[in-house]
């Protein structure tokens, strides 16, 4: 079980308080704790009194009270950190921290931490409102007539955090008994499945130090999904390997379903410590992330500067040094035979390729022809994220087709069958645009993931956004996302700002972010140049604590689609530009760049490959967040065209009508999850 004692409140009133401090001290010992600190067994002892006399009190009230379910020391998995009390009154979840003084440090932010990690991640707490409480011995009166335990529960799943005194614990609880009338099963509750869903960066760290990928796990509905996935893709390379094949297996899902989760993975799987597979992607920022945290996790293990620095680059490559480096240096076959490209679909085009490097041909016939160079095996494993091709010259998931149909080597692919049909599931996208001729394609369904696992308890996540991207109000309304993911809208800046920040509870990330094309944006504060852009410390951005005035948590710098493709955040500001408003009267987007000079204005984009470009932008910020996000669509200024209110106020109203909710003043808390 999860914790270190537990009972019905009726049994534990039947038991001394020596019985229930054995109990206490015996799980501690099972935790594998050597030491027992005498200041621990007195906190015990001291709880379990005052816990008592309160539990009295409320069965003396009520006989309902009798089967309520107790929880002592319950620890939350994978997290190393203990709820101190744990209450089942009815359906209600009442989390409790016991604390000395009224003014202990922290009290407050680590006890909604716990109430929000077993919200998310306990799932027989995940339909339930949960109660988050700091109960004291020194509190004084003024701070105990704060609002009732009842009323903090009636518009979020999530209660404000409410202080109370022993005194007046009793009470309060006895005032939840009428939110229900069923009573949760205390053991069911203490064995009941935990799925955390890890970080990107928590991911890669536990993948580094061994952990396989269903250790790590990720959420109930993906577990499987993810863990099946990556052995398909480990019997690729193991039948490639041993049947002297070249291979190509294309990894398609929707954004934040774990494909770069599934490739760090098989970078790390212990199956290919003779074969290592290379990790590479063509974005920059996600490279350079992945590299500082790579180095820092290998100096705090006893590494010099130097050596982390080098072997951090061994674990993730720039696909674009990687290309120059087998084109211009070394004409040999590489060291790997196996090769994981992530991003794929942003591989360069035959001119994109041309215009950087002189090179008369695509980037993925460049990674066809360096990997044939292995004459025995060889596989690669491309993660393409359909829609997401955001910048000019990035070939997408067609061009790779194309560099098989000319290839002169026998690839055998494997893919899912969205990958050759096409559909909503690749943005429309297919691999070949004819007919297949002389291609050896296995089809395989396990190779494309279907639920996004970034967005916590919101696996519609991507429809919804698909079909905000779309225009289709009425279908994104009637996902009715709100009920499992808070979509908010607000009007300012300053606002927008003050609700993240109320959300950065325990190790929750938050920041902002917006379209590279979001020229106007400069307006409320924020810089928008592509040179500020590119010279950004993107790595302290999601990496640094909030002291450091260049993290994410100082909401001063947004990331652009750019910065976080491949990355997330726990809550997200998506900051709304004017280069994709809702047009009224043409029922639909106006996708639009911005143009400087004498007569600074916005110009509706006609190239499609651009307008694609700008559409998807939008669809890659939008699917950035785990927990939530705030939209915040400026209001405009009725004196410069360039920033209109008008389109701002359609913009709003539209978003609105698919779903998301309208902020409530800058001062009020937003639950973990709006009401029901």
């Amino acid at each position: 079980m999860s914790s270190f004692y537990r009972s019905t409140v009726q049994e534990f009133l039947s038991r001394t308080d020596e019985q229930v401090l054995a109990a206490l001290t015996v799980g501690y010992a099972n935790r594998g704790y050597t030491t027992q600190y005498s200041d621990q067994t007195l906190a015990w002892q001291r709880e379990v009194h005052l816990l008592r006399r309160t539990l009295n009190e409320c069965v003396a009230s009520s006989e309902a009270a009798s089967y309520w379910g107790l929880l002592l020391e319950f620890s939350i998995p994978r997290k190393e950190l203990r709820i101190d009390i744990v209450l089942l009154v009815r359906e209600v979840v009442v989390a409790i921290e016991a604390k000395t003084s009224s003014l202990a440090p922290r009290a407050k932010q680590q006890i909604e931490e716990y109430a929000l990690l077993l919200h998310y991640f306990h799932k027989a707490s995940a339909e339930h409102r949960i109660l988050p409480v700091v109960v004291s011995e020194t509190l004084g009166a003024e701070d105990d007539a704060t609002a009732s335990f009842k009323s903090s529960l009636l518009s979020t799943r999530v209660g404000e955090v409410v202080r109370s005194s022993w005194d007046s614990l009793a009470g309060r609880l006895l005032a939840l008994e009428d939110v229900s009338t069923t009573q949760v099963c205390v053991d069911s509750w203490d064995h009941s499945p935990y799925y955390p869903v890890p970080t990107i960066f928590e991911a890669a760290i536990a993948l580094r130090s061994g952990l396989s990928i269903r250790e790590i796990a990720h959420s109930e509905a993906s577990e499987h999904e993810i863990g099946m996935v990556q052995e398909n893709i480990q019997a690729v390379v193991d039948r490639a390997r041993s049947e002297g094949q070249h291979a190509i297996c294309f990894l398609t899902g929707v954004p934040g379903s774990g494909k770069t989760l599934v490739g760090l993975s098989l970078a790390h799987c212990t199956n290919n410590r003779l074969d290592a597979i290379h990790f590479m992607s063509g974005n920059g920022p996600l490279v350079r992330v992945l590299q500082h945290l790579f180095k820092n996790e290998s100096m705090r293990a006893g590494a010099k500067s130097a050596q982390a620095r080098t072997e951090a680059k061994t674990l993730i490559e720039n696909v674009h040094v990687f290309a120059r480096y087998h084109t211009e240096d070394n004409q040999g076959p590489p060291s790997n035979h196996a090769v994981i490209f992530d991003e794929a679909q942003r591989a360069w085009n035959r001119e994109q390729n041309r215009k950087k490097f002189k090179r008369d041909y695509s980037e993925p016939e460049m990674i066809l022809r360096i990997m044939e160079r292995h004459e025995d095996w060889a596989v690669i494993v491309a993660l393409v994220g359909g829609g997401q091709e955001i910048n000019d010259g990035e070939a997408g998931l067609s061009e790779w087709g194309r560099a098989l149909t000319s290839s002169t080597k026998r690839w055998i692919v494997h893919a899912s069958p969205e990958v050759l049909s096409g559909g909503p599931s690749t943005a429309n996208q297919r691999l070949y645009s004819n007919p297949i001729q002389g291609q050896v394609v296995q089809t395989n369904p396990a190779l494309h993931l279907r639920t996004c696992n970034r967005s916590l308890r919101a696996e519609d996540l991507a429809l919804w956004v698909n079909l905000v991207l779309n225009g289709d109000g009425e279908r994104a309304a009637g996902l009715r996302m709100a009920d499992k993911f808070p979509i908010l809208l607000s009007r300012s800046l300053e606002e927008t700002r003050t609700i993240l920040q109320k959300q950065g509870v325990g190790t929750n990330r938050f920041g902002l972010i917006g379209s590279s094309g979001a020229a106007r944006l400069r307006v409320e504060g924020l810089e928008p140049s592509s040179s500020f852009h590119a010279e950004y410390p993107w790595e302290h951005w999601y990496l640094a604590q909030a002291t450091d005035v260049r993290s994410s948590f100082r909401c001063e710098v947004f990331a652009t689609e750019f910065e976080v493709q491949g990355l997330e955040l726990d809550w997200i500001g998506l900051c709304w530009g004017g280069d994709f408003v809702w047009d009224n009267n043409r029922n639909d987007w106006l996708l639009r760049s911005f143009r400087h000079g004498r007569e600074s204005k916005w110009a509706v984009i006609g190239n499609a490959e651009k307008r694609t470009y700008r559409r998807n932008a939008y669809r890659v910020l939008l699917t950035r967040s785990r927990q939530g996000m705030v939209l915040f669509v400026p209001e405009g200024d009725p004196n410069d065209p360039t920033t209109s209110c008008s389109e701002f106020d359609a913009t709003a109203s539209f978003l609105i009508r698919c779903g998301a909710t309208a902020c409530p003043s800058a001062g009020s808390r937003i639950g973990a999850s709006l009401s029901r």
